[in-house]
């Protein structure tokens, strides 16, 4: 059974056990693209494993604009989920990351939604790309 310890609304501050504290705003990415985080979920896996989710709302995004935002992944990876992360002491061992031109609860299919989403192994410190 998965378990979830989720962090959700358009949120600016985290604070809490299962939040990251300290945390303001969203990051600024090579893209340009302006984002909001909708939320983060920290995810128990079965086999034991962490999954820390974090899922972005950029208004913007239209369905054209995976090459022009693919670089954003791996840099917000590295310089916002990891560092993130470290200050609430979770130690995922994965790391999803997803852009979405809305709001669309956890679990939910939005067929008319523009999603991205990519995924990095967590390995020694650093996000390694996970290619499915």
């Amino acid at each position: 059974m998965l378990s979830f310890r989720v962090i959700t609304g358009f949120v600016a501050l985290f604070g809490g056990a299962t939040t990251v504290a300290g945390q303001e705003g969203a990051p600024t990415v090579p893209s340009g693209l302006d984002l909001t985080l909708y939320e983060m979920i920290l995810e128990d896996q079965p086999d034991g494993q962490v999954w820390a989710r974090y899922r972005f709302v950029a208004p913007d995004l239209k369905q054209d604009d995976y090459d022009r935002v693919s670089g954003d992944f791996p840099e917000i990876c590295a310089a916002y989920a990891l560092p993130q992360l470290e200050i609430q002491g979770a130690h995922p061992a994965i790391i999803v990351l997803t852009y979405a031109d809305r709001p669309i609860p956890f679990g939910e299919a939005a067929p008319e939604a523009v999603q991205f989403v990519e995924s990095f192994r967590v390995d020694q410190g650093a996000c390694v790309w996970e290619v499915f």
